[in-house]
C-alpha cells in the first residue's frame, strides 16, 4: 500500500506541475458545477444521424429519435440510462422537456438486425396511466441502467438532475420511480404506485440499479443519502432500505454499485471537481446474509464511480471514476485493483488530465476495454477514443469521436458496443442525444 501511495503521489506532482487555469463555464442545467468548454477548433460536430466509414478507423454510428418522439418534446441528454434485452434489443431514454415545460424521461427501443426504431413511452405519461402522478411533478432522470429479468425491463427515476454539494432542496422533491416493461406485451407498470405515498424514496431519487437475480433483487442506490433499496421483482415489493455511507459535504455518491455473486453490495462516494481528484476515500459493503454494513479500507482516487463492465461469467467487474481511474473488482476473492489512469503514460507526464469521463465497455471477446473520455485539459479535448488491453495492461489511442458527452451501461453484443452521446461544438453538454454504436467485430 506505501508504494501505490507513493506512486500515486508522484503522478499527482508531475500533474500539478502542468496544469493550468480554468477556461470559462458553460451554461447547462446536468453539467458539473464547475464544467468547462472544451471543444478544440480541429474537431466537428456529429450530425445526429451519421455514420464513419474510414477504413484505418473504427467504423461508427449514431441513431438519432428525434423521428419518432412526440410531437414537443425536446430531448437533450442521457446519463446512462440503457439497457439491452434478451432478444438483443437496446433500450434507451432521454432528458428531455414537454410542450408544456415539465421535463420527462422519453424511452426508446432499437433493434441492431433490422434498424427497427420505437417509441415505448415516457415516464409522466406512465404516472398519469397508473394514476399515480401529482400536479407540477417532473422526472428529468432515468439515471440508472435498463436491467431486463423475467421478460421485464427494469429502469428507475428521480425527480431532480443532481445534488453533490448543498441538499437542503431536498424536501420539495416527491421521490423515486421503480417502472417494468414487459418485453413482450409492451405493458408498462409503476411498482411504485402500490408504495406509500406512490415512491420507492421518499423526497430522494435512484440514481444507480443492479440486480441480484439468485435473491431476485434489485438493488437501488438512493440519491443523495447513498442508502441501499432493495426491491424484489418477484413479488414487486420494497424488501429494505440500508442506511448508506454517511453524507458529507462535497463527497457525493457514486453513480455504480457493485454485486457480488455471493450477496455483498459495493458502494462509493468520492468526489466530481477535478480540483479535487487527488482526494481519497474508501468504498463500503453490505452483506446480505449478516446485514452488516462496513468501510473496506480500500483506498481509491479520482473521483467517484460512474461506468460499469462486467464480464459475462461474473468474474470481474471493472469500474471508472469520474476523473479517469480504473479499477478491477475480482469476484472470487472480493478484492479491488486499481489499473491505473486512464491516459498513456506521455500524456500524463505532460501534465494532461481528464476532467470527466462516463463510458467504458468491454469488447465483445473481452480482451479489451474501449473508454470514451467526454472531457480533457491540457491541452482540451472532448470524445478522445481509448483502448485498454486486460492482457499487457497497456493504453493506446485510437481515434477522435464527434464532440460531446459519452455515458454507457455495460451494453455490447458479437459485434458491437453500445453508449450514449450528445453534446454539440456549441455546447457539449446537451443537445442532439442519440444511441452511438462502435462496430468492433473486425478489431484486431
Amino acid at each position: 500500500m506505501k508504494t501505490k501511495i507513493l506512486s500515486f503521489l508522484l503522478i499527482l506532482v508531475l500533474l500539478i506541475a502542468g496544469c493550468s487555469g480554468s477556461p470559462p463555464v458553460i451554461p447547462s442545467v446536468d453539467r458539473p458545477a464547475d464544467a468547462v468548454q472544451a471543444t478544440p477548433t480541429r474537431l466537428s460536430a456529429a450530425p445526429t444521424s451519421t455514420q464513419n466509414n474510414s477504413s484505418k478507423e473504427i467504423v461508427w454510428s449514431q441513431i438519432s429519435f428525434d423521428d419518432i418522439a412526440p410531437a414537443g418534446m425536446n430531448m437533450q441528454q442521457c446519463w446512462n440510462g440503457m439497457g439491452m434485452d434478451n432478444q438483443g434489443r437496446i433500450y434507451i431514454g432521454f432528458t428531455s422537456v414537454r410542450n408544456d415545460r415539465r421535463e420527462d424521461f422519453p424511452v426508446f427501443r432499437y433493434d441492431p438486425e433490422t434498424g427497427q426504431k420505437d417509441f415505448l413511452g415516457s415516464f409522466l405519461d406512465i404516472l398519469a396511466g397508473a394514476g399515480n402522478s401529482r400536479p407540477g411533478e417532473n422526472i428529468p432522470k432515468g439515471h440508472t441502467r435498463m436491467i431486463f429479468a423475467d421478460g421485464k425491463m427494469y429502469m428507475a427515476s428521480q425527480s431532480f438532475h443532481d445534488l453533490k454539494w448543498e441538499i437542503d432542496s431536498l424536501p420539495t422533491y416527491r421521490g423515486s420511480h421503480l417502472f417494468s416493461y414487459d418485453v413482450a406485451t409492451g405493458a408498462w407498470q409503476d411498482l411504485s404506485a402500490a408504495l406509500p405515498n406512490g415512491v420507492v424514496t421518499e423526497h430522494e431519487g435512484i440514481v444507480s440499479l443492479n440486480i441480484l437475480p439468485e435473491n431476485h433483487l434489485l438493488v437501488g442506490l438512493a440519491h443523495p443519502s447513498s442508502d441501499i433499496v432493495l426491491f424484489d421483482y418477484k413479488t414487486n415489493q420494497l424488501q429494505k432500505v440500508i442506511p448508506g455511507i454517511p453524507w458529507k459535504l462535497g463527497n457525493p455518491l457514486s453513480r455504480e454499485i457493485i454485486v457480488s455473486p455471493g450477496g455483498r453490495i459495493y458502494t462509493y462516494r468520492g468526489t466530481e471537481d477535478p480540483k479535487q481528484r487527488f482526494e481519497i476515500h474508501t468504498p463500503w459493503v453490505y452483506d446480505l446474509q449478516t446485514a452488516r454494513m462496513k468501510d473496506t479500507g480500500f483506498a481509491m482516487t479520482n473521483g467517484f464511480w460512474i461506468g460499469q463492465t462486467v464480464k459475462r461469467d461474473l468474474s470481474k467487474v471493472y469500474v471508472s471514476t469520474t476523473g479517469g481511474e480504473l479499477y478491477e473488482f475480482d469476484a472470487a476473492s472480493e478484492t479491488f485493483t486499481d489499473l491505473g489512469y486512464m491516459l498513456p503514460r506521455d500524456q500524463i507526464k505532460s501534465g494532461r488530465y481528464i476532467q470527466y469521463t462516463y463510458a467504458i465497455t468491454l469488447s465483445p471477446d473481452e480482451t479489451k476495454i474501449y473508454i470514451a473520455l467526454s472531457v480533457l485539459d491540457h491541452p482540451q479535448g472532448t470524445g478522445e477514443l481509448y483502448v485498454y488491453d486486460l492482457a499487457s495492461g497497456q493504453l493506446t489511442f485510437v481515434q477522435q469521436l464527434p464532440v460531446g458527452i459519452y455515458t454507457s451501461a455495460d451494453l455490447r453484443d458479437q459485434e458491437n458496443i453500445y453508449f450514449s452521446h450528445f453534446g454539440t461544438n456549441s455546447n457539449i453538454w446537451s443537445g442532439n442525444p442519440g444511441l452511438f454504436i462502435l462496430h468492433v467485430s473486425s478489431q484486431p
